[in-house]
């Protein structure tokens, strides 16, 4: 049972963190884009169910995690169930982190929590040194633990070897795409100028 309700709340966060995804790479087009895009899908996201549905299940996510984690620990043998747990307890940090920085900006700093709440500290040193690699192991961890996913459920269905083909392929998607990201973040593709209180939150 345990195990349905994870696939379960993993299935309602994986469709919010895949248009995430898509709204991050409107940054390669400008901010602009980015927000305007953003401000659409905050109409859905934002409702006060919805947005109730999926803090719920991120937490059930990250608790439900961590136990298997634990509980299976001493089972992994392949690298692939490795790195399933290892970019499980690194996204457990991170929705926590993440989820945490979010709720204080729009309560307590009552920042709108667009994309330059996200990304001020790619702009701000030393901070960078932090959030460079905090986002690209985040979105290489998502891909990491979608091909574990992958590799189990298709374990009946295709060939070993080509299960592992594929998995180390979304594995290497990840990692593109999270650089990608990352260069957009930094200003690579357009001009980023971070208002004034955003800098002055890491100030």
């Amino acid at each position: 049972m345990l195990h349905k309700l994870h696939r379960i709340s993993a299935v309602v966060i994986g469709a919010f963190v895949l248009v995430h995804l898509i709204n991050h790479l409107f940054i390669l087009d400008g901010v602009q884009s980015h927000i305007e895009f953003m401000d659409a899908f905050r109409q859905v996201y934002r409702h006060m169910i919805a947005e109730s549905i999926l803090l719920l299940c991120v937490i059930f996510q990250i608790f439900s995690g961590i136990y298997f984690v634990w509980r299976r620990w001493g089972q992994r043998s392949s690298f692939i169930e490795k790195a399933q747990a290892f970019s499980g307890l690194y996204l457990a940090f991170f929705f926590l982190n993440h989820v945490g920085a979010v709720l204080y900006g729009r309560v307590i700093a009552q920042l709108d929590t667009n994309i330059y709440f996200g990304i001020a500290g790619f702009h701000n040193p030393p901070f960078h040194f932090y959030f460079i690699p905090y986002y690209f192991l985040a979105v290489v961890a998502i891909f990491v633990h979608i091909a574990a996913a992958f590799n189990w459920l298709c374990r009946n269905k295709i060939s070993s070897s080509l299960r592992s083909k594929l998995a180390y392929t979304i594995m290497a998607t990840g990692c593109l795409l999270s650089l990608l990201l990352i260069l957009g973040f930094n200003g690579w593709f357009n001009e980023i100028v971070i208002p004034q209180k955003y800098n002055d939150f890491y100030g």
